[in-house]
């Protein structure tokens, strides 16, 4: 088995201090990772698109230039994050103003309980007796049927 390695606090202190003292590396020689820079090539890709090219063009072109990615780091770096969706949906409900709103759109009250909470609350059986209390033997979820344990062929 491996051991694991330790060190002692006056290498990490030391280490430590080396760091801070480092200079800034040169904005040009920073090293980017393909997500990173995505962000701020969307535009750019978005702009080449609108001129006719497709993915598949644009990583040839990037990979002509030197910078190789695959056509799935692009898509997976271009699709936009959930954060980045629920502003976009934040902003199209503010330009639609006091229009209709979503049919997408969830009501919430204070009443909703979550599903999984619901579900524990009213898990009955048909005639109405509680299934998968403590010490019982049945499971049963919300939407199956009752699963007993095979007793009988023993």
């Amino acid at each position: 088995m491996p051991v694991a390695k330790s060190y002692t606090r006056a290498q990490w202190g030391e280490l430590a201090r080396s760091l801070e003292s480092l200079p800034v590396k040169p904005e040009a020689e920073q090293r980017v990772s393909i997500t990173e820079a995505m962000k701020e090539m969307r535009p750019v890709i978005g702009a080449a698109r609108k001129k006719g090219y497709t993915l598949e063009e644009i990583v040839e072109h990037a990979r002509k230039k030197g910078v190789d990615f695959s056509l799935g780091s692009v898509k997976y770096a271009l699709y936009p994050s959930k954060k980045v969706k629920s502003e976009q949906r934040v902003e199209k409900e503010s330009v639609r103003g006091n229009a209709a709103p979503s049919p997408r759109a969830r009501r919430v009250s204070k009443d909703d309980v979550p599903r999984a909470e619901a579900v524990r609350e009213n898990q009955k059986l048909d005639g109405g007796k509680p299934v998968g209390g403590p010490g019982s033997m049945v499971m049963r979820d919300a939407f199956s049927f009752e699963i007993r344990p095979d007793t009988e062929n023993l």
